[in-house]
C-alpha cells in the first residue's frame, strides 16, 4: 500500500517522511501511547519500505542511564526498529492485525555512535527496511527477516536486522498450551521482583532502581552469574500483558551484566563503556514461572577497542537465549 497526497487530478505518491505524530498505538503493538516512536511510513516496492521514528530527549526507561556525554539509547533505536518493522508488516505487506510476531533473533551494528550524540532537539530517525519473506506448505507465511539501515537527520549510524516468526494470535495460544501442558502464567498476575533483590543502579549504568533487571552477580569459574530480576511494574519493559519475559528484557539483561563484566574485567565504570553492537538468539521462551540464570565471562581487556561480551540465559538445565554485547571503552 503506498500512502499518497492529492495534487490536481490524480494522486501522487508521497516521498517525505513526517515526525508530526505517532501512528497508532495498536499498529506497533503497544499499549501506551507513550511508549510509540514510530511516526511515519512509505511503501517503495512489495518488500521494501522506509519508516520515521523520533527519539524522546527524556524518557523514564530509554533515557535513565549515568553515560556523559548522553547519547539516544541503542536499545530505543532497536525498540524503534521493532516499531517500524511491525508497522510496516501491517500497513504494507497487509498482515492482519491478530498476527503474533516471535523475534528468533536480532542485532544492530553502529557505524557512527557518535551520531546519537543529544543535543537540544528530539531524534529523527528514518529507517530504510528490506523485507526476506519465508513461506512454509501451501505458501503461507512463516517468518519475516527485516534488515534496516539507519540513519539520524540524515547521517547514517548504523544497521540492524530482525527475524520473526509469523503466527496467528490463536495458533500461538496453542503452542504455548501444547508446550506447557498449561495455559502460562501472565505478567498481569506477577509483582514484585523475581530473583531477589537488584544490583546497584550505578553498578548496571542506571540512575533509577526501577530499571535494574538484574539480581546481585556472583563470580564463579571466571564468569558473573545473575538472577534475571526484573520489576513488573516497569511500563517501557512490560508495556502489555506477556505470558514470557520479552525478547527486550533478556537484552537489556544482557547489556547490564556485559557492563558488570567489563568493569569486573577492566575495572572500568558502568557510565564509560559504549555500545557499538549487539547480536541476539532466542531458542525457547523466558518462561514466568521459575528461575532464569544470566550468566557472563569477566573479560581482561581493556582499552578503547570494542570488546565482545557473549551472555548466556540459563533456565532449569537449557539454554533459552545468547546475546553478545560489544563495548568500546570510554570514560569520557
Amino acid at each position: 500500500m503506498t500512502l499518497t497526497t492529492e495534487a490536481g487530478p490524480e494522486a501522487v505518491p508521497r516521498t517525505e517522511l513526517h515526525f508530526a505524530r505517532t501512528v497508532e498505538r495498536h499498529l506497533v503493538h503497544r499499549a501506551s501511547v507513550a511508549e510509540v516512536f514510530v511516526t511515519d511510513s512509505l511503501s517503495e516496492g512489495p518488500d521494501r519500505f522506509r519508516a520515521a521514528a523520533q527519539l524522546p530527549l527524556t524518557h523514564g526507561y530509554y533515557q535513565d542511564h549515568l553515560q556523559v556525554p548522553a547519547r539516544f539509547d541503542v536499545l530505543l533505536l532497536l525498540e524503534a526498529t521493532r516499531q517500524a518493522s511491525t508497522h510496516g508488516a501491517h500497513q504494507h505487506l497487509a498482515l492482519p492485525l491478530n498476527t503474533t510476531f516471535l523475534v528468533n533473533a536480532w542485532s544492530l551494528r553502529l557505524d557512527d555512535p557518535d551520531a546519537l550524540l543529544i543535543g537540544e532537539r528530539p531524534g529523527e530517525l528514518e529507517l530504510t527496511e528490506t523485507v526476506t519473506r519465508t513461506e512454509g506448505r501451501g505458501g503461507r507465511l512463516r517468518a519475516l527477516r527485516f534488515d534496516v539501515e539507519l540513519a539520524v537527520r540524515e547521517r547514517r549510524v548504523g544497521h540492524a536486522h530482525i527475524e520473526v516468526g509469523v503466527t496467528t494470535s490463536e495458533d500461538y495460544r496453542k503452542l504455548r498450551f501444547m508446550q506447557r501442558r498449561s495455559d502460562p502464567p501472565l505478567t498481569s498476575q506477577r509483582s514484585g521482583r523475581p530473583g531477589g533483590a537488584p544490583v546497584d543502579a550505578a553498578r548496571a549504568g542506571r540512575l533509577s532502581p526501577a530499571n535494574v533487571v538484574l539480581g546481585e552477580p556472583v563470580l564463579r569459574d571466571g564468569s558473573l552469574t545473575a538472577a534475571l530480576s526484573p520489576r513488573f511494574d516497569n511500563r517501557s519493559l512490560f508495556d502489555h500483558d506477556y505470558d514470557h519475559y520479552p525478547a527486550m528484557v533478556l537484552t537489556e539483561a544482557a547489556r547490564q551484566i556485559a557492563f558488570l563484566a567489563s568493569a569486573a574485567g577492566a575495572g572500568t565504570s558502568a557510565d564509560g563503556p559504549v555500545v557499538t553492537g549487539l547480536d541476539a538468539r532466542f531458542v525457547r521462551y523466558a518462561e514466568l514461572d521459575a528461575p532464569i540464570e544470566v550468566i557472563a565471562p569477566v573479560a581482561t581487556g581493556s582499552g578503547p577497542g570494542p570488546l565482545t561480551h557473549p551472555v548466556t540465559f540459563v533456565q532449569g538445565d537449557q539454554t533459552i537465549a545468547e546475546i553478545g554485547f560489544t563495548l568500546r571503552g570510554e570514560t569520557a
